[in-house]
């Protein structure tokens, strides 16, 4: 029999090696902007679902606005700039662009070390494009899934989050197979197929990781501030958004390579 070695988890890939240096050229690019101009990128490339939701339901939007106003003066100019700021056209690039913007270099180092340590699995299995194209659909979905529970939310939401948390639903369909990271000296030998859904509720080892995802999520979601991990409010939503987009169609990009 041939002699079996263990694959490194941490030997990172080209593509996540990509994305973490994107993310951080571009907020090494914010800090050292203006306050302004920092603004201005958030509200052009931003996830605002308001704006969105305006294409939807205006009134609903603009009831909001008005009674954000009637509160707060302050915050209803706020509001009412992200809302009204970008081009119209640009509203289009935000479902991905929100993706490669964060709240601070905490959020940043956060969210590189879960796209890292479960990026990593993924790039290698899939290979750099789809790779990429998951993460992407992962960014998107959160940010829609966040928007049909928040449609008239004028705050944005930023961060790499629902594209990581893909990440770690597609990697839930192999990680925790028998022989997922080990690999053999003769070519031709496969990785393990990706789990099924069935197979999946039938591992102890992926419900616990699944489950304790979802109570870390919703713990940090609904107390990040609380708890001091995050000075702003955490779109938990979109992580689940994500989690479901890596988990269901990992599939499709799945080459099977020697994880």
């Amino acid at each position: 029999m041939g002699e079996r070695t263990r694959e490194p988890i941490f030997n990172i890939p080209a593509a996540v090696l990509l994305l973490l240096a994107l993310f951080t050229l571009v907020h090494g690019v914010r800090v050292l902007s203006s306050t302004e101009a920092d603004l201005r990128l958030i509200a052009t490339y931003g996830f605002v679902p308001a704006r969105f939701g305006f294409l939807i339901d205006q009134s609903a939007v603009l009831d909001h606005l008005t009674k954000i106003a009637n509160s707060s003066e302050i915050e209803g100019q706020i509001g009412e700039f992200f809302l009204t700021y970008a081009p119209p056209y640009k509203l289009w690039f935000t479902p991905l662009s929100y993706a490669f913007l964060h709240g601070d270099w905490t959020h940043l180092i956060f969210n590189g070390f879960w796209l890292a340590a479960f990026g990593s699995p993924v790039a290698r299995r899939f290979g750099p494009r789809r790779f990429l194209m998951l993460g992407a659909l992962g960014a998107i979905a959160g940010a829609f899934f966040y928007t049909a529970l928040h449609l008239t939310e004028l705050a944005p939401m930023i961060g790499a989050s629902a594209a990581v948390s893909a990440y770690m639903g597609a990697a839930a369909r192999f990680v925790f197979q028998p022989g997922a990271f080990f690999r053999s000296r003769f070519a031709g030998v496969e990785a393990p197929p990706l789990a099924s859904l069935p197979e999946m509720l039938a591992n102890r080892q992926t419900l616990a990781f699944v489950g304790f995802w979802f109570a870390s999520n919703l713990l940090v979601g609904l107390g990040g501030q609380s708890f001091g991990f995050s000075s702003a409010p955490i779109a938990w939503e979109a992580h689940i958004g994500g989690f479901f987009a890596g988990l269901l169609l990992a599939p499709l990009f799945d080459q099977r390579r020697k994880a």
